[in-house]
């Protein structure tokens, strides 16, 4: 399992000791740096309310993110080390991008309002929702198209095509009255079959019954009958399991039914392969514009826990996937003085702060006091905490 976690500290202005600080709780695990580029704060209002909206952009990525790596898995037959080789972002594996996360300035302005920002992600995400949609539902109608094709290349002597099994041989040919039948006889029905066809009406011709082919679930016969009879023949031989085939001896269409069976092989192929080049393509975006909604979030989170102006550390930390609830208590414990405001004082002055440094936490007596609400969060962190579960190829599904 492949887990990151994006945590943010008060940095009490200096970002070396608190790099340390993280450092020390999380043991041997890896700690990155998560730059953070200095985005407009904009009023308290706007970040609580942008709160709440990127945590629901938060899920909307992840789920799109799990739908394109599953859609992958299910359009191609690249093993889950394969698919991580070829997905990449930015020319980056996913996790040398997560590790070496760099704001994309050019994309996402910083000299934009947060919502703004937020907006721009969300409508691009949207859009690449809308595409994937519409590929999959062009792919999946010519997938149901080719399964009736297969399935009349494969299936029984019930439901595949007769084409190359019937010859011209085995129909009567221009009459005007007479018409040569083809029906699928399940193989424990056989006996009645022949026992039966002749009075199933009137105008059956006597012993014009035939055995053209057979497999391990019917027997194909022909007979001829006069056209008048044709439907009271085919009900009556329903009622008795006997399946009448819809079929006329045409080498013309059956031609064109061989040119249309290709065409649609050919246009599975080639939708096939532009739908994967298509999510392998736009992965990376999915990936990026995810990551940057998780680099919103801890800035916003950040200012509302931390106060203004902004002072804290954001860093990425690979944890040891066999020691997080350790790493989790060691961070809690160290972190627990953030729990309320006051004490974020008392923090400064344990860890040796001068009186001029003191300024820097002035600044988090107003932020809230999330400790108010621990009790009804039942994930509350006194420090920032985020999750990138990146465990989507960790095993074969």
């Amino acid at each position: 399992m492949t887990l990151y976690w994006l945590l943010s500290v008060p940095a009490h202005g200096d970002g070396h000791a608190a790099w340390r600080d993280v450092k020390r709780c999380v043991s041997d695990s890896e700690v990155h740096d998560f730059l953070l580029p200095a985005l407009k704060i904009g009023t308290l209002d706007t970040l609580v309310k942008l709160s709440d909206e990127l945590s629901k952009h938060d899920a909307a990525c992840e789920a799109t993110v799990t739908k394109f790596i599953d859609t992958l898995r299910n359009l191609t037959d690249d093993s889950n080390n394969e698919l991580a080789a070829t997905l990449q972002v930015d020319g980056k594996s996913v996790d040398q991008y997560v590790k070496t996360f760099s704001w994309n300035n050019s994309k996402y302005r910083s000299d934009r309002s947060l919502p703004e920002i937020v907006a721009q992600i969300s409508d691009s995400m949207a859009t690449i929702e809308h595409q994937l949609k519409t590929k999959l539902t062009q792919y999946n109608a010519i997938k149901n198209s080719l399964a009736t094709v297969r399935r009349k290349q494969t299936g029984n002597l019930s439901v595949k095509s007769l084409n190359g099994i019937v010859s011209r041989d085995d129909c009567i040919s221009q009459s005007e009255f007479l018409q040569t039948v083809f029906v699928a006889v399940p193989r424990n029905l056989t006996k009645d079959w022949i026992n039966s066809y002749e009075r199933l009406t009137d105008m059956v011709v006597p012993r014009s019954s035939k055995k053209i082919a057979e497999d391990s679930e019917y027997v194909l016969y022909s007979a001829v009958l006069f056209r008048r009879v044709l439907d009271e023949f085919s009900n009556k031989a329903r009622d008795m399991r006997f399946i009448v085939r819809d079929f006329v001896y045409d080498e013309e269409a059956m031609a064109r039914d061989r040119a249309m069976a290709e065409e649609v092989i050919e246009q599975e192929e080639d939708l096939l392969d532009n739908i994967s080049e298509w999510l392998k393509g736009s992965f990376g975006d999915v990936i990026a514009a995810w990551i940057h909604i998780k680099a919103l979030r801890v800035f916003v989170e950040s200012i509302l826990r931390y106060g203004i102006p902004p002072d804290f550390l954001p860093v990425l930390v690979t944890p040891n996937t066999k020691q997080t609830s350790k790493i989790k208590q060691q961070l809690a414990d160290f972190y627990s003085y953030l729990e309320t405001s006051s004490r974020a004082s008392e923090r400064a002055e344990l860890a040796g702060k001068t009186k001029s440094s003191k300024a820097a936490v002035k600044a988090e007596d107003s932020a809230f006091d999330m400790h108010e609400f621990s009790t009804i969060l039942s994930d509350y962190t006194p420090y920032v905490f985020f999750e990138i579960p990146w465990t989507f190829l960790d095993e074969e599904r």
